[in-house]
């Protein structure tokens, strides 16, 4: 092609440019940029094999130019205009279809089988309205609205983070968990459920506009949104859906971090010679006498870090209304009676050398079992710490029911009972050993290395502790009111979270920071070096 021939083209491409732009000024200007382009490639020396190609090419990027400074963020058009052709009727690898199938794959169930059947696959309405079994006339309504979505909501498509850099969003409850463990089975590793929740999670949004923003068509994300939304994750109201939960992010969780290192630095030792005196009724019980020392110091792990988190959340509590009675816990599909939280990381965060990695913990887990193993009744009370603080029991092996059947089955000698137990556990009792959550003797027979209590007992532990963290939460009131200035602030339209819910983040290290302080100092587990997880199996026989 020469320069001479470049005129042939211009009605060409101002046909093309004027389904594109909102006027012909725009249209003509295109064409303009367009054929400039193209004669300074034939001055150059370009050779150009087959013209037409190369121009609509050059006019469709100098179109998403054109978008780009409009609108300040990367396009893609949707080039629709009147009625859409059918699909036989346009070149499988134009522009055209391209962009027509992306529209119609981002449309939600009720417009979109309206729009293939009737546009792609050539159906009539009547027959569109007996195969859906709705009136004619609402089936024409869909097929208007769907191409008016297409003409007016997909000029382009608005791709978010979320598309391209996917972040984390850990699910987390309070409460009783469901039969198959909701809510975090609800979402567990998928990628694509921690986004669509985080998108959703500012305001309402409709699946298209979710379709759009995480660059997946609304053909895939609906079962994914549906499933959350019948697992109440997510809420719907209209056709836009929201996250239904509280979600903590990076600044929040680091918005109170260093008044509250500051403030267990300060105070650990006055504070510990309260610990102290509660430990001291401890060492007297008989329970607590009758247990070996790396029992003993499990039940010591516990009686401390209840008292302290309970210390500090008593002030929380008083901030935030405090904590409503599990009772009042809205009840869930599958048996669950719980509040969700979730906490969001940024893309390839470093979680084990974050600021706060060592300071965080679980909430005390109890797992509440009737008649196993002759017993009426097994209660598993644990915290989850970092190993510096005191250790853990629960890693990804770690499911709770088999746990408490396997120590108690070991506690009792019935070692013939763990072949029914699940495999997945039985192929960590190694790590069990290294966490000195079990120990083998002598002989090599595997012995319980945590402490196995009455149930009687573990409301003992319990008083006591409530005894000590009052004396504590009191005394230091006002210190503690210090750590409450930095709430989450939920968006306007989230109306189901507790208020102690945004208070977490303001409190939650401390506990940990005070044990570490302690143990620093030479006040808690001196010359001890092994694992000390807060952890005891109760037992009611």
């Amino acid at each position: 092609m020469n320069k001479n021939e470049l005129t042939e083209y211009a009605d060409l491409l101002l046909q093309a440019a004027v389904r594109k732009c909102d006027n012909l000024a725009d249209a003509q200007d295109l064409v303009q940029e367009t054929l400039l382009i193209a004669l300074i490639a034939i001055e150059n020396g370009k050779e150009i094999a087959e013209p037409k190609n190369w121009l609509m090419t050059v006019l469709n990027r100098k179109y998403y130019d054109m978008l780009r400074e409009k609108y300040r963020k990367p396009t893609v058009c949707i080039d629709v205009v009147g009625e859409i052709a059918d699909e036989s009727s346009i070149d499988d690898n134009s522009d055209d279809a391209e962009n027509i199938r992306r529209c119609l794959a981002n449309l939600t169930k009720i417009y979109r089988e309206v729009m293939v059947q009737h546009y792609m696959n050539g159906r009539s309405v009547a027959e569109i309205a007996q195969s859906l079994g709705i009136p004619e006339n609402t089936v024409k309504n869909r097929l208007f609205t769907g191409r008016k979505h297409i003409r007016k909501e997909f000029a382009m498509e608005n791709y978010t983070k979320q598309s391209y850099e996917p972040d984390d969003l850990w699910i987390a409850s309070t409460g009783q968990t469901g039969i198959d463990d909701e809510p975090w089975k609800l979402v567990g590793q998928d990628r694509i459920a921690m986004n669509l929740l985080i998108l959703a999670y500012e305001q309402p949004v409709t699946l298209t506009e979710l379709s759009k923003a995480i660059g997946i068509s609304t053909t895939y994300i609906e079962p994914i949104v549906e499933r959350l939304v019948d697992g109440e994750l997510m809420k719907k109201v209209s056709d836009k859906v929201y996250t239904d939960f509280i979600i903590h992010t990076e600044d929040e969780r680091l918005a109170s971090l260093d008044l509250q290192l500051s403030l267990a630095k300060e105070l650990c030792s006055e504070i510990w010679e309260i610990v102290d005196e509660g430990l001291a009724e401890l060492f007297q019980r008989d329970y607590y006498k009758s247990k070996t020392k790396e029992q003993a110091i499990k039940l010591e792990s516990f009686l401390v870090f209840r008292t302290l988190l309970h210390a500090v959340n008593g002030v929380r509590d008083e901030v935030s209304g405090g904590r409503e009675p599990f009772e009042s816990y809205p009840d869930r599909p599958n048996g669950g009676k719980w509040y969700a939280m979730g906490s969001l990381y940024p893309h390839g965060y470093d979680y084990d050398h974050c600021p706060y990695s060592r300071y965080q913990f679980s909430g005390e887990s109890v797992n509440n079992m009737k008649n196993v193993i002759g017993a009426k009744a097994l209660s598993l009370c644990l915290y989850d710490t970092d190993a510096s603080v005191l250790g853990t029991t629960y890693k990804e092996y770690f499911y709770i029911d088999s746990f408490s059947k396997l120590i108690y089955s070991i506690y009792l000698g019935q070692t013939d009972m763990l072949e029914m137990l699940d495999k997945k556990l039985l192929e960590n009792i190694g790590t069990m050993i290294e966490q000195n959550t079990l120990l083998r003797d002598d002989e090599g027979k595997l012995q319980v290395n945590i402490p196995v209590i009455s149930m009687q007992d573990r409301w003992d532990i319990y008083e006591l502790s409530e005894k000590y963290d009052n004396i504590i939460s009191e005394r230091f009131h006002d210190r503690f009111m210090e750590l409450m200035k930095n709430p989450v602030k939920l968006p306007k339209h989230l109306k189901s979270v507790p208020d102690w819910l945004r208070y977490m983040d303001c409190c939650s290290y401390f506990p940990s920071a005070v044990i570490l302080e302690a143990r620093e100092k030479g006040l808690f587990l001196k010359g001890y070096d092994r694992p000390a997880p807060a952890v005891m199996l109760c037992v009611e026989k």
